[in-house]
């Protein structure tokens, strides 16, 4: 025969009930929080491939082979987003889906938003202040980094 519950020992399982939840919530945040800092780890390293092709190409257009600047910057964007959008689907973010080219239109569209961003300091860095144009472009890809990211997690590479 079952042993019956005292009052201490049903208000005993009734707060175990209540804090096991609160538990997995905190040990979900945990990992969200540990797989971001992963994540962002993997950005930065395999992200360099994406800045490279962008800094060569801006570089090769615009100084040495003497093309305007927001040509060669918009040049740059096209060739570093697409290798960006490999690297960050297969390595950075390890997202597998059916669907990769309804992916690259959401990533190509996030990009857009960075890329006037860039633009913009681009605009004011060499067009208004005079500042060259390498020092600019670094801190215009400093801005255009730190927005992909975040948005590439939030929108387009989103385990469902």
């Amino acid at each position: 025969m079952p042993k019956q519950k005292t009052a201490p020992e049903t208000q005993d399982a009734t707060m175990e009930e209540m804090i096991e939840p609160v538990a997995e919530l905190d040990s979900d945040l945990l990992s969200s929080k540990q797989q971001t800092r992963n994540q962002a780890i993997r950005y930065v390293l395999w992200g360099l491939i994406s800045v490279v092709v962008n800094f060569v190409t801006f570089f090769v257009m615009n100084q040495v082979l003497h093309v305007e600047y927001q040509i060669s910057n918009a040049t740059a964007w096209v060739l570093s987003v697409q290798v960006a959008f490999w690297v960050d689907r297969l390595l950075v973010f390890k997202h597998h889906s059916s669907y990769p080219f309804r992916e690259m239109g959401k990533f190509y569209a996030t990009r857009i938003a960075t890329y006037l961003i860039e633009t913009l300091v681009l605009w004011i860095g060499i067009s208004l202040l005079t500042t060259p144009a390498t020092p600019t472009k670094l801190v215009g890809q400093a801005c255009a980094l730190i927005g992909n990211f975040f948005l590439s997690k939030l929108f387009v590479f989103q385990n469902k």
